[in-house]
């Protein structure tokens, strides 16, 4: 099991509108692409963090996924609402395989 999971700070001040993106874009995903994206925040530490996370069956599977979303117009146009809500240059992206 391969799990993907992207991080990136909410700018101060706009914490609601950030957690409802947040929440947005990954039932898009989750619906159009029949995969399971879930969304937290963090609680403890760094606080005003969303986080996404994806289980795939393998790198294939993520590969496939992310080669499915860069050419997803709709998509695209879902991420430019993030421009004012995220910090810029606070996305991450790690992947991480099942032990």
């Amino acid at each position: 099991m391969i799990r993907w999971t992207r991080s990136a700070r909410i700018v101060p001040g706009k914490m609601l509108q950030a957690m409802q993106w947040a929440k947005e874009i990954a039932e898009y995903v989750s619906n159009k692409y029949k995969t399971q994206v879930s969304v937290y925040m963090d609680s403890f530490g760094e606080f005003g963090t969303i986080r996404w996370y994806c289980d795939y069956a393998d790198l294939a599977a993520l590969e496939k996924l992310g080669n499915q979303l860069a050419t997803d117009q709709e998509y695209w146009e879902k991420l430019k609402k993030a421009v004012d809500l995220l910090t810029p240059g606070s996305a991450f992206d790690t992947v991480m395989r099942a032990i």
